[in-house]
Parts: structure tokens; sequence; C-alpha cells
């Protein structure tokens, strides 16, 4: 993958994580007016999301790849176990079906579309030369 592409992916990702990020922070106090838990894990998942944009356009390591994927698959996983089975044993809607709504759809859609790319990029890394470890060059 030449130089440029890359760094248009990595743009790219860093800018779906923001989008993802600013998301949680929308829904954050409908899911504080919950149960303070639900709307703590929206503080920590948008802020997380917010830093990992950072870090990504600042070190775009395989480590850094692999947490992004890895973060995002957890959120995605969470999200569809909410919206079946039930939520997780926290709180007082412990057990409940969450309805599926047109924000989630666009949450999910932009998360499975930064894995995707998280992997392009890890998949483009693990052809360069063993030696590096940026992708940022």
């Amino acid at each position: 993958m030449d130089p440029q592409t890359r760094q248009r992916l990595l743009s790219s990702a860093a800018l779906l994580s923001l989008v993802a990020a600013v998301i949680h922070v929308w829904v954050m106090p409908e899911h504080f007016e919950e149960w303070w838990g639900y709307g703590l894990f929206f503080l920590h998942a948008a802020a997380a999301q917010a830093l990992y944009a950072i870090v990504l356009l600042r070190a775009p390591t395989a480590t850094v790849l692999r947490v992004g994927i890895i973060g995002n698959l957890a959120i995605i996983v969470l999200w569809v176990v909410t919206r079946t089975i039930g939520i997780p044993v926290f709180g007082p809607h412990a057990g409940e079906i969450e309805e599926i709504g047109a924000i989630d759809i666009a949450s999910k859609f932009i998360e499975v579309l930064l894995v995707i790319l998280l992997g392009v990029l890890l998949r483009s890394a693990s052809q360069r030369s063993p030696q590096t470890t940026s992708l940022a060059h």
C-alpha cells in the first residue's frame, strides 16, 4: 500500500472513531437518566474512541490497530447482547432487551466500518518489513 493511501485510511479511521465518540456523547444523557452506570459506560466509550483517534494518527503501530479492533468489536458485541439477550447483570434494567433505534444502526455501521479499515491497515502492516512498527511513514 502506498503511503498516500495508508494516510487516507488512517485519517478515515480516526474520523470514524471520532464520529462514534460523538454519537456516544449524544446519547449519554438519556443513559445517565436511566442509571448512572449506563451513562458512565457511554462516557468512557466516547472518551476511549476520541482518544483512540488521536493515538491512531500519532502512533499507528500494529498494537494500536489491534487495540482499536478489539475495543470496537467489544462495543459491537455488547450492543448485540443488549439487543438480543438483554442488558447484562448491572443496573436497574438488567435482563431487559433494548430496542434498536436509527442512531444504534448508524453507530454500529460506523464501528463496523472502523474495524474493517483497521483490519486493512493491520494486514498492510503485517505485509511490510517485520522491522517496521509504525504505519505513519
